[in-house]
């Protein structure tokens, strides 16, 4: 028979996901030891190993919440049927950031740490990227219709990577909130995309073929 769960599983599992992104973000994956966070949690390594088999099992669903809650909060965004396609951008920037700077460790180990999960868990993370991606170009998609798919890519790509690297720079007591870097970062790009033009794929350049006299005289 399976034993029960004790009534606070979920809250110690997060607490474990919680403590260990941090150190995970001040250390990296490989510089993390499991005793080291049974001693950050003021655990045992057994009961580290109660809620999980391994370090990576620790940073597989570690990431994999993360990257679901990204992904349910830019879904529930598309789902507003009363916004249009720039609302529904600026409310997906605002919501971001506020994960972004909540989950900062998490967002910290997702970009830095992905490679040391199996492939098969990889895959299974980028493909959780990728949904979030795809939802970034709908809407970029949605404003700016008679832009090519490569233009597209690269304007939410850019969208993304504004904010993705925030948390190098962005401090939380500062000044600059994130809720007034996701404005800012909204009114350049609205400023900028309607005065874009299609971008165009260049034929790689010929290579000219020249034979130098000692290659000459080799012939």
């Amino acid at each position: 028979m399976a034993r029960p769960r004790a009534d606070d599983y979920l809250e110690k599992q997060q607490l474990i996901l919680d403590r260990a992104a941090t150190l995970f973000a001040r250390k990296g994956f490989a510089g993390t030891s499991i005793a080291t966070i049974a001693e950050f949690c003021n655990a045992s390594k057994a009961l580290i190993y109660h809620y999980y088999q391994s370090k990576e099992s620790i940073l597989y669903d570690m990431l994999s919440t993360h990257c679901e809650l990204l992904l349910s909060t830019a879904q529930e965004i598309m789902q507003q049927s009363t916004l249009d396609p720039e609302a529904k951008l600026r409310l997906l920037l605002h919501r971001f950031m506020s994960i972004y700077v909540s989950a900062r460790a998490k967002h910290v180990v997702l970009l830095n740490d992905l490679h040391w999960l199996p492939e098969k868990q990889q895959k299974q993370i980028r493909e959780l990227q990728r949904k979030v991606i795809e939802i970034f170009k709908d809407l970029v998609r949605a404003i700016r219709p008679d832009l090519n798919e490569m233009s597209v890519t690269a304007l939410a790509m850019s969208l993304m990577g504004s904010i993705n690297w925030t948390y190098i720079w962005l401090k939380a007591e500062g000044a600059l909130t994130a809720e007034k870097y996701a404005d800012l970062t909204a009114d350049l790009f609205f400023a900028g995309i309607e005065q874009v033009q299609d971008a165009k794929a260049n034929p790689a350049p010929a290579v000219a073929k020249r034979t130098s006299r000692a290659t000459a005289k080799a012939l």
